[in-house]
């Protein structure tokens, strides 16, 4: 196991060039030339342009190294967006393999062969150990059905649809969680080359920190992605201006209440083209379904140290956020966030909780959110 810890640094001192402006809207980019690209790219991923049909059956899992074509790139993840204090949110991200995406991908973190990497990033708000681990074949133990996946020796998920357990061990700190899909999916991407799902699920167990054991319980997302591109197939990792050019991703998980849950994300290609920004709503026995027409999404301020990580460039990361949904002609939610947790690294870029408030059809909300932000639109060299 190989460990990593990112590091902040003040403004003042690093290398970093200010932070380049962010600003994704799908209606700036109308009937210019980016804006073909935009409308174009998200087929290729496998964007859906509408709902999937809730009755559409959820796919068997998986093998977690291998897709349909062959060797590729798995992704599991448990993201809990508000926990009690000192933990706020939690971070359960894994990845399997390697993409070839400029915003995912971090060269530095390999253990032998690139498509037989795997690498976790776990903690919370209260994290003091390492967050991150990296892992060879040889430290990984993954059933050929996904019911168990093992990274090193302490972290694990197993279960199968629509039961699944989460456990883990790191220094001064244990998880032991039952998780339980409502049935509700969401389609980030859903094609031959790319599917990438997030279920709905309710949690409950213990968190155990520095010896004090938390009973938690409450709403999360447990989300699985399969994908192979021809680039995959290789040993080593693609030199930085041969990657795939999709540069910027930011994913966010709020729970409205105990049965009701937004999911907001935006990515980005080729320094600021928009390559999707969706929003959706998803209610326990009710579905998901996509919102708007149209979601701006828009960094209001950055925060004043910048996170490095293994590649040793520093990553500027937002200190607060917004988001706006329309639906045609009319705004029917405006969401301002404000980070006020520690940054954990990920390897593809950084995780951390948020408070949120705003308005959505009328109504106010206020509350606690899970956010990954990775912004590589600089890193073509």
């Amino acid at each position: 196991m190989k460990n990593t810890t990112a590091t902040t640094s003040e403004a003042a001192t690093n290398a970093a060039d200010a932070p380049a402006p962010v600003l994704y809207d799908p209606e700036l980019d109308r009937g210019r030339l980016k804006g073909i690209v935009s409308r174009v790219a998200p087929r290729a991923f496998g964007v859906p342009r509408k709902d999937i049909d809730p009755t559409t059956p959820l796919p068997a899992f998986r093998p977690p190294t291998r897709h349909r074509f062959g060797r590729g790139v798995a992704h599991y993840g448990i993201m809990i967006p508000d926990l009690p204090p000192p933990h706020l949110f939690m971070a359960n991200m894994t990845t399997i393999g390697y993409s070839g995406f400029r915003a995912f991908d971090v060269d530095q973190a390999l253990q032998g062969r690139a498509r037989d990497t795997a690498n976790v990033s776990h903690g919370t708000a209260a994290t003091a150990h390492d967050p991150f681990s990296v892992h060879g074949a040889e430290d990984c133990d993954f059933a050929p059905d996904g019911s168990k996946l093992q990274f090193g020796e302490g972290f694990m998920i197993s279960g199968t649809y629509p039961d699944f357990r989460l456990r883990t061990s790191r220094p001064g700190f244990k998880v032991d969680l039952a998780l339980t899909a409502t049935g509700e999916a969401t389609w980030f991407t859903r094609s031959p080359q790319y599917t990438h799902i997030v279920l709905m699920t309710r949690y409950q167990g213990s968190i155990t920190h520095e010896g004090i054991a938390t009973d938690v319980a409450g709403l999360c997302t447990f989300e699985y992605a399969s994908g192979f591109f021809p680039t995959m197939i290789m040993n080593r990792p693609l030199p930085a201006p041969l990657k795939l050019p999709y540069d910027f991703f930011n994913y966010h998980v709020l729970n409205l209440d105990e049965d009701t849950q937004l999911l907001l994300a935006v990515a980005g290609m080729l320094g600021d083209t928009c390559l999707t920004t969706v929003a959706y709503e998803r209610v326990a026995g009710s579905g998901s379904r996509r919102l708007g027409d149209s979601v701006r999404f828009e960094v209001i301020e950055f925060a004043p140290d910048t996170v490095t990580g293994l590649d040793g460039r520093p990553m500027h990361v937002p200190s607060k956020i917004r988001w706006t949904i329309r639906e045609q002609e009319t705004v029917i939610g405006v969401i301002n966030e404000s980070v006020d947790t520690q940054w954990l690294y990920a390897g593809m870029g950084n995780i951390a909780g948020c408070t949120y408030s705003g308005t959505y059809r009328g109504a106010d909300l206020a509350g606690r959110g899970y956010l990954e932000y990775s912004d590589r639109r600089n890193h073509t060299s």
